[in-house]
């Protein structure tokens, strides 16, 4: 799979793709990135990575050479169809410090690298030899899944660490997480292929009840997620975000929601606008004496047509490409007022114009 241009991959080990600077990132994903996610920028050249601490785009300066053709999920299974005189760059995410084999690339003996702390492993096939490159993930929660104490360990109870979010038990005076790559397990928590020890882990409630009124706080570096059936909702960092639709609340105070046809924005001061193609085609919203307004937009290649709407007059008018009004037509309780065409103009059956002698006439036949 080589990627050219935009290759929408969520999903696929927090890959986004190929963009092309990253204004195309922000306006495909405009509420920003998950705990893990990256993409290659074209036009840096470089692997991008979203910080959930400072929910900011990080770029690591580390080259990514073309062509981009994926991403690698399993080291030990992973075999690329690359050959002699051909160039190619893979990547792969290592959650943790540790010897990373990879003993299926085409060459003479298995590639192993080795990372201090979570990194991007870049492979690069360079015609006929093998190069990698490790980019230390150095702030705290980018790889890092969500950890969900599910409390005693039960032999009767299947435990997994999936779509981010790791189970930990406690077992024999000791707390155990799921492995990132382990999607269901029964084995015991000392089996090492499954789970690993978690010493910084401590739980202090398997339950939690709120009573009226109080509230419980987290620091800027924690996520609070609620999850029910096939639905789940993150807090974190002020932000509250439903992870299957995108839809979240910003910490401004803005309610936004996303769809295929446009994206949907509710501000705190009650004005409801919906985007597409990042402009704002529907807007309703108090005006400056305080009535409500719905204003409409459809934008062309030469500017725009607005239909605004006042509960005592109705105006559509005409904008250039720099948002200068060329026309403006205005019906109220009062009667119509408008700019009428003139007998140069095209006209069509019906159309009412003025002649050449400023008599107002209308076309027929």
């Amino acid at each position: 799979m080589k990627v050219k241009e935009h290759s929408h991959l969520r999903g696929q080990n927090g890959c986004l793709g190929f963009f092309y600077g990253l204004d195309a990132v922000l306006s495909e994903y405009p509420e920003g990135g998950l705990a893990g996610e990256f993409f290659i920028n074209g036009e840096t050249q470089s692997i991008w990575v979203w910080d959930s601490a400072s929910r900011l785009w990080y770029d690591t300066n580390h080259a990514a050479p073309a062509p981009f053709c994926g991403v690698v999920s399993d080291p030990a299974t992973f075999s690329p169809p690359v050959g002699n005189g051909e160039s190619a760059c893979y990547v792969y995410i290592a959650g943790h410090a540790d010897t990373y084999t990879f003993p299926r690339v085409k060459g003479l003996s298995p590639v192993s690298v080795t990372t201090d702390s979570a990194a991007i492993i870049t492979l690069v096939w360079d015609s006929g030899a093998w190069h990698s490159y490790v980019t230390p993930l150095t702030f705290d929660d980018a790889i890092r899944p969500t950890y969900m104490y599910r409390g005693m360990w039960m032999q009767s109870t299947s435990y997994c660490c999936m779509n981010g979010v790791a189970d930990v038990v406690y077992y024999q005076g000791a707390y155990y997480a799921v492995k990132p790559s382990v999607s269901s397990t029964t084995q015991i928590p000392t089996t090492t292929s499954d789970w690993e020890a978690f010493p910084r882990f401590q739980a202090i409630a398997t339950t939690l009840e709120m009573l009226p009124n109080q509230i419980m706080l987290m620091n800027q570096q924690q996520t609070i997620r609620v999850a029910s059936g096939e639905s789940s909702w993150d807090l974190c960092n002020g932000e509250i975000r439903h992870l299957e639709s995108g839809t979240f609340l910003s910490q401004a105070g803005d309610l936004r929601v996303f769809s295929t046809k446009g994206n949907v924005v509710i501000s705190p001061n009650g004005c409801i606008s919906l985007w597409r193609n990042n402009k704002k085609e529907l807007i309703i919203d108090w005006n400056d004496e305080g009535q409500i307004e719905i204003s409409m937009t459809h934008p062309d290649s030469t500017g725009a047509d607005t239909l605004s709407i006042l509960p005592h007059q109705i105006t559509l008018s005409r904008t250039d490409g720099n948002g200068q009004t060329l026309s403006s037509s205005f019906l109220s309780a009062l009667g119509l007022n408008c700019k009428l065409k003139q007998a140069t103009d095209t006209l069509e059956e019906g159309d009412i114009y003025v002649d050449e002698n400023n008599f107002l006439k209308q076309k027929r036949g």
